[in-house]
């Protein structure tokens, strides 16, 4: 009888998350416990009690045996699979790109590629900014000519336009 428990535990919890799987790959993530933050309301949640029931109750009706030692084993198995997938959202949580807006004369020091000469000692560059790859219009102080994959350092800001050597 004890077993029938274990296995519907199981197999409901699986289902819960298989669901839950599902959805979120066709439809994105539509629930609302979306914070993974180290708070413990990430811990305690839904998707972290349909965790606990996948493991406590595979353990439990795999092993056929009810004493104290099982069910402290399934408890840590359960509470295993809780932090485990705590621990792979807070990841993919930090995989997040956030995007910073960074000032223009933030930009002097960084080392740019030349994409495109524009002809009159002006380039098109391609340098990191805002987290990403961007082409930037920038202008030669030495009127130096560039080709296409050539790698330079912006070296000023003035008046809104960058400056390489």
């Amino acid at each position: 009888m004890s077993s029938n428990i274990f296995l519907i535990i199981a197999v409901v919890t699986t289902g819960i998350f298989v669901i839950q799987f599902i959805l979120s790959i066709f439809f994105g993530d539509i629930d609302a416990d979306t914070d993974v933050d180290a708070d413990i309301s990430s811990v305690v949640s839904f998707k972290g009690l349909t965790h606990f029931g996948i493991g406590f109750g595979w353990y439990m009706y795999l092993i056929g045996n009810t004493d104290i030692q099982s069910y402290s084993i399934a408890i840590l198995i359960g509470l295993f699979f809780v932090f485990a997938v705590w621990f792979l959202y807070k990841k993919a949580y930090q995989l997040q790109q956030v995007n910073k807006t960074e000032k223009t004369e933030k930009l002097v020091g960084r080392e740019c590629t030349i994409y495109f000469g524009q002809g009159d000692g002006r380039f098109t560059v391609q340098a990191s900014r805002d987290g990403a790859m961007r082409e930037i219009d920038v202008v030669s102080e030495t009127n130096k000519t560039y080709q296409t994959g050539d790698k330079t350092i912006i070296t000023g800001y003035k008046d809104g336009t960058l400056y390489i050597q």
